[in-house]
């Protein structure tokens, strides 16, 4: 008995060793498995609060569709209220919280702690429910991933976990949120790891890339199969096509810096004017509503846009007036405050540039397909304001499962990128990122993971060695709480 006691405790022993010795990356793989699958329902319960909305004023599930069958006066009203509804519940809630906001997902992980306190969270994903759901032009996916990311925060939480892996765990769910709401994993890790973490640094993104896919098994599995858009096979890519993809490129490095720009000078000088968060947001919802009396595609994120141009013929004339008209409403949306994101409007205004510059500059119809460009401006405008080139390429190729426009979208994303980066040196996300100017901030999570673990293990064996300093949030604009 004696012996089998000991054979037992020497089996744990080891056991205890090999958890102490085991990577940190390996038992975070499968928390991020976990936070995948639940951030995926989260996404999608976001989605189907959205429908419910829109089930009050229209039976389509697209927005575009739901402002073409309404009458004119219809899409100037609903907007309206919408907004103004989306101002109320913020109003209250900066009342009731008594603390406007906490930190965005990205600056939790990338200079915070990972918490993400929930009345602020909450009130915000609330008024953008409300917003999207009324047909403003603005990203409802934004909201879908910071949403997704505020579970995981909770997760974290409740799992009593240490800062280090909190920030991972939110890492995961925003990757997660992202493949859920764009159907591209791949994407969605290189959004974490080129956006936020600011490289690929594969031990650390492990867990982050298994959140990611599946998020995207989660979402294909029980609610949506397939990709995200439908188009027409692209022909494979010669070196000419080449050129006049970094051409596209070209254009859009030039025009992303200007479109940020355009989306700052009227928030900083809009805002001010109106301190009454509902009328300043009812404002501009009125502006989205009179806009889309001239065409109703300026109701929504711009999904049905870009669907259409993957797949239909349009006149320039209907082109330019459309890119005109949802650069005016994305920009209003983006003035009044709405919460939101701007990711897929990007999107949008990218594959009208590429469609425009084939309709005008490019020859030979008949060699190249017009999904091709349209996805190139997408992915380039993308890369010009996020400066994140892999992550644009690649989120092109997912969204539509067509490989052949890699080879195009990569060398225009990164020209694009580069232009982008040197004309403007601070990314779309860089208020998101809490950074000061010229203030990177990145800490490595794997660094802090694995720095906490080896001082648990130090200490097991008495070794006095001081564990590495805490995560320093210096660079957090404070400001902004």
């Amino acid at each position: 008995e004696s012996e089998s006691v000991a054979v037992t405790s020497a089996l744990f022993g080891r056991l205890r060793l090999f958890w102490r010795n085991i990577d940190p990356m390996v038992p975070m793989t499968l928390v991020g498995a976990a936070v995948g699958f639940i951030a995926a329902i989260a996404v999608e319960g976001f989605r189907q609060a959205m429908y419910a909305v829109m089930r009050l004023y229209t039976e389509q599930e697209h927005l575009v569709a739901a402002a073409a069958g309404l009458p004119l006066w219809a899409r100037v009203v609903i907007p309206t209220v919408g907004a103004t509804l989306g101002g109320l519940i913020m109003w209250a809630g900066h009342r009731w919280i008594k603390r406007p906001r906490g930190p965005e997902y990205m600056e939790a992980v990338l200079v915070g702690d990972g918490r993400l306190p929930l009345g602020p969270n909450l009130t915000r994903t609330l008024s953008s429910l409300v917003g999207v759901s009324s047909g403003i032009t603005i990203g409802r996916e934004g909201t879908m991933i910071q949403f997704a990311a505020l579970v995981s925060s909770l997760l974290g939480r409740i799992g009593k976990t240490d800062a280090a892996h909190r920030r991972l765990i939110v890492a995961c769910g925003a990757a997660a949120g992202f493949a859920g709401a764009y159907h591209a994993p791949i994407a969605g890790t290189l959004f974490v790891a080129e956006i936020i973490l600011g490289g690929l640094a594969l031990r650390e993104i492990a867990a982050v890339l298994v959140a990611a896919v599946m998020g995207e098994l989660t979402t294909q599995a029980l609610f949506a199969t397939g990709p995200l858009y439908l188009s027409h096979a692209i022909p494979v890519v010669g070196f000419s096509d080449l050129v006049d993809a970094v051409f596209i490129g070209v254009i859009a490095g030039l025009l992303g810096p200007a479109f940020l720009w355009l989306l700052d000078t009227a928030r900083k000088r809009y805002q001010p004017l109106i301190n009454f968060l509902p009328l300043r947001m009812g404002l501009m919802g009125l502006l989205i509503g009179l806009l889309s009396m001239i065409r109703p595609e300026v109701w929504g994120n711009g999904y049905s846009v870009v669907q259409s141009m993957l797949v239909d013929h349009w006149a320039l004339s209907t082109l330019v007036l459309v890119f005109v008209l949802r650069i005016i409403a994305v920009t209003a949306a983006s003035a009044a405050g709405i919460p939101g994101g701007v990711l897929t409007p990007t999107l949008m205004l990218g594959g009208a540039i590429g469609l425009m510059v084939q309709h005008t500059l490019l020859l030979g119809d008949a060699t190249h397909a017009q999904a091709l460009w349209v996805l190139v401006g997408m992915g380039s405008l993308l890369a010009a304001t996020t400066h994140a080139p892999a992550m644009s390429a690649i989120m092109v190729f997912e969204i539509t499962r067509n490989y052949n426009v890699v080879l195009a979208a990569m060398p225009a994303c990164v020209v694009a990128s580069v232009i982008g980066s040197l004309l403007r040196e601070r990314s779309v996300y860089a208020e998101a990122l809490g950074l000061k100017e010229g203030a990177s901030g990145r800490t490595s999570l794997f660094d802090a993971i694995t720095g906490r673990q080896h001082a648990v293990s130090r200490a097991s064996v008495g070794d006095s060695e001081a564990p590495p300093p805490p995560l320093n949030p210096r660079n957090v604009d404070q400001s902004r709480d």
